[in-house]
């Protein structure tokens, strides 16, 4: 009764909250947002493909990128057209920037939809002034613009994540320390923190300052010390500052290290590629065994402890050309899943930062993707899940999380649409499940029904008509009975243990 309660609670479309309130990170789940993508004829100035593919003339060998957007919902206007690259019917592929304002609020639109609460915005501190990258600047300012914008249409909130990864050995503390207070200094006077769409704790303008890592020099306490002091120091500039540490911080870091980031108001330790395997199952799942440890640790120093889930991961490019399975598989959202409900069981936890919300190349991406992707490179797509999947998932999660419902290992929402057919292709034979195709319905006790398109009956044996998904990370499942625990394998037989590799089925949708 509990499940299908939740399961009613989470059905979409939901009703968005109008506006976030950004007075408080408290009951906040919101996602990164690199906004790094950029293209020869956005009017930035970029004579390239910014991290999107590795030379000015796009190619499957010189990718950089996996998972294609989707670009359906998009105006001509955020369209740029990729040469060489087209779909099955041969019309062109195109791209977007987050360049174009237009593209940008419609990301937020989609996290409003979604119920997803704002963005950390990535900046790179090598792109400060006094840091060697200044000539991106502009570029830089622009998105932060469009983001600013984005976020009071939509009645979402933000705020700057600064990634100090390019701080390396030439850089001296003096400079180190000036890059970092002199651009916040800049953000402060020229009203932006102070903007009402801007997150805020206590009163301060929340920072996220990213890269506290025990082998990062930059980040130790001789370099940092003085800019945490200036960053907390009562007045005009005064922070609310959150770190992103590495999630070995406690058992890696000096004893110095650990105080100074136990002067800061919040952490978030990174997960992405963080895997460990179950040993009851094989998979890969997020390595969550040192939450417990560091909300102690928190807890006494009065710091909030915030979580980073992420989806899984694949860091494309450079060639060769995307490879077919993950760095870290997604398991059809179950992955993700497993984070949330950790997250339940340790409790306390109200809010979560996703990574992330467009990194297509490194594979974190939440955000609508195409599931029928140009037909030039063997491009990732969801394993047979709706292009918005993942947004409808957090969005469950998020739900749950913020009002301290129950988390359960069922999935809240199915990865299908009921509206759909799909085929389900034996990976062995490459034959197809009954000769026909068929429709995906989910239930709230997280089993299947198949409907068969041709006859609109059930797949059914034995009396049985539910199913259980099993996804291993392979990209195909198996089919389990929920009465029997028998399997699907070759030309639908229906057995406990069919014979090897014969028993997972690919599914495409229509």
């Amino acid at each position: 009764m509990i499940v299908a309660a939740i399961f009613a609670l989470l059905t979409f479309p939901a009703v968005a909250q109008d506006v976030v309130d950004a007075t408080t990170m408290n009951n906040k789940v919101m996602a990164g947002y690199q906004g790094w993508f950029r293209t020869p004829d956005d009017r930035s100035g970029n004579q390239g493909w910014a991290h999107l593919f590795n030379a000015a003339t796009p190619s499957p060998e010189k990718l950089a990128f996996d998972i294609w957007p989707d670009m359906s919902e998009l105006s001509k206007a955020e369209e740029y057209i990729v040469p060489g690259f087209s779909y099955s019917d041969k019309s062109p592929a195109y791209l977007y920037s987050a360049q174009n304002p237009k593209t940008v609020l419609r990301h937020f639109q989609w996290m409003k939809t979604y119920g997803i609460d704002g963005v950390w915005l990535s900046e790179f501190c090598g792109h400060f002034p006094g840091a060697g990258g200044e000539r991106d600047a502009p570029n830089v300012q622009r998105i932060m613009e469009n983001v600013r914008k984005a976020a009071t249409a939509t009645g979402r909130t933000w705020a700057f994540m600064w990634d100090m990864s390019g701080f390396g050995p030439k850089l001296s503390k003096q400079q180190v320390f000036d890059i970092i207070i002199n651009q916040w200094k800049k953000m402060v006077d020229d009203g932006i923190t102070g903007d009402t769409r801007y997150l805020h704790q206590n009163g301060k303008p929340v920072l996220l300052l990213w890269g506290f890592f025990p082998n990062r020099p930059a980040s130790q306490p001789d370099y940092m010390t003085a800019v945490l002091d200036s960053l907390l120091a009562p007045g005009k500039y005064q922070a609310t500052l959150v770190g992103g540490v590495d999630p070995n911080w406690r058992s890696l870091g000096t004893p110095e290290f650990q105080a100074m980031l136990m002067r800061m108001q919040a952490i978030q330790p990174w997960s992405v590629g963080r895997r460990i395997k179950d040993p009851a199952t094989g998979y890969d799942v997020q390595n969550t065994s040192l939450w417990e440890g560091d909300i102690a640790k928190c807890k006494v120093n009065h710091v909030v402890f915030i979580p980073v889930f992420n989806a899984g991961t694949n860091v494309a490019g450079p060639p060769p050309v995307p490879p077919k399975t993950p760095t870290v598989p997604r398991r059809m959202g179950n992955y993700l899943w497993e984070q949330f409900v950790k997250a339940s069981k340790i409790g306390g936890i109200n809010s979560a930062f996703i990574a992330m919300f467009d990194e297509i190349n490194e594979g974190t991406q939440i955000m609508k993707i195409d599931i029928h992707p140009p037909i030039q490179a063997p491009f990732l797509t969801y394993d047979g899940a709706t292009g918005d999947y993942y947004l409808r998932l957090v969005g469950a999660g998020a739900k749950l999380l913020k009002t301290g419902n129950p988390i359960t290992p069922i999935l809240p929402v199915s990865p299908f649409d009921e509206g759909n057919y799909y085929r389900l292709v034996n990976t062995s034979s490459n034959e197809l499940l009954g000769h026909t195709e068929w429709q995906i319905i989910y239930e709230p006790s997280g089993y299947y029904r198949l409907v068969s398109k041709n006859s609109n009956g059930k797949l059914t044996f034995e009396e049985n008509s539910e199913w259980h998904f099993e996804w291993d990370g392979t990209g195909s499942c198996q089919l389990i009975s929920k009465r029997t625990g028998k399997k699907l394998g070759l030309n639908g037989q229906y057995e406990e243990n069919p014979p090897a590799g014969t028993d997972h089925w690919m599914i495409l949708p229509d």
